[in-house]
């Protein structure tokens, strides 16, 4: 129960997080346009920030996809089986996710120290700042499934 309750606050942040994220990376574009077509000066720095941004959004995006299962998924084999043949490739899927989402963390960390060295070329910021999403998102990543998977166990046969 509690597991569940921190789910949902976790997703709710990300949640949010990307809807503020997508609202600055529009608004950012918007004013890109504004300024370029109608003032003839274009923001030497909005394109650069736009994509950082998305980025970000689309990292936390696939962890808030992840909770609500709303990943692409062929799920007609899944369809097909019963209660414990269902439950255990269900399960098997969720370790598959782990492991690429522990490599999507391990490999992460490892761009975030390269991107200690490095420097955007417009904003002058650390590519740190920009690579950390994505340890972030695989650790969240690897949350949620490892949760859904502990209820998935925990689920009694008629359960859905």
């Amino acid at each position: 129960m509690l597991m569940k309750k921190v789910d949902e606050i976790v997703a709710k942040i990300l949640y949010y997080s990307c809807a503020f994220l997508m609202f600055m990376m529009v608004t950012i574009i918007f004013t890109q346009v504004v300024s370029r077509y109608a003032f003839g000066k274009p923001l030497s720095w909005s394109e650069e920030l736009g994509r950082y941004i998305f980025v970000w959004m689309s990292f936390l995006g696939m962890a808030v996809a992840m909770h609500k299962g709303s990943h692409v998924a062929l799920d007609i084999l899944v369809n097909k089986l019963k209660n414990v043949s269902k439950k255990i490739l269900m399960v098997l899927n969720n370790l598959i996710v782990v492991f690429f989402g522990f490599i999507l963390t391990y490999s992460g960390i490892n761009l975030v120290k390269l991107g200690a060295k490095q420097t955007s070329p417009t904003l002058k910021i650390p590519m740190q700042f920009v690579y950390i999403v994505i340890p972030i998102s695989g650790i969240i990543l690897v949350y949620f499934v490892l949760s859904q998977t502990i209820q998935l166990l925990n689920q009694k046969e008629g359960d859905n």
